[in-house]
């Protein structure tokens, strides 16, 4: 049987894995397109939105409505990448344990 001095070392470790992660996370980029490329974001592996970078020809035709949804697209592309990489990064440190975990700030 595993002490509790054991578990908590055992927490402990896990915690500061945690810690890295999303530190790396922080500082990670990804990017995605919408249809076409005309519109890209990159985001962190957070999820937050670093940059957007859109083709000049868009701003110039004045279409709002299309550039909107462009950007909308590139935006939740990157998200939806970088939310995948979070969680399978994540799976690599806690194996089987359900995540977010009670008392680790997840």
């Amino acid at each position: 049987m595993v002490g509790f001095g054991k578990i908590m070392e055992m927490g402990q470790k896990l915690q500061e894995r945690i810690k890295a992660l999303q530190d790396e996370l922080e500082k990670m980029e990804i990017s995605a397109s919408s249809k076409g490329g005309m519109v890209t974001a990159t985001v962190n592996g957070q999820g937050s939105i670093r940059s957007v970078e859109i083709e000049k020809h868009l701003t110039e035709k004045g279409d709002q409505d299309l550039l909107e949804n462009l950007v909308l697209e590139a935006i939740s592309k990157a998200q939806d990448k970088a939310n995948k990489i979070s969680k399978k990064k994540m799976k690599k440190i806690t194996g089987r344990l359900p995540i977010p975990l009670p008392g680790l700030g997840l």
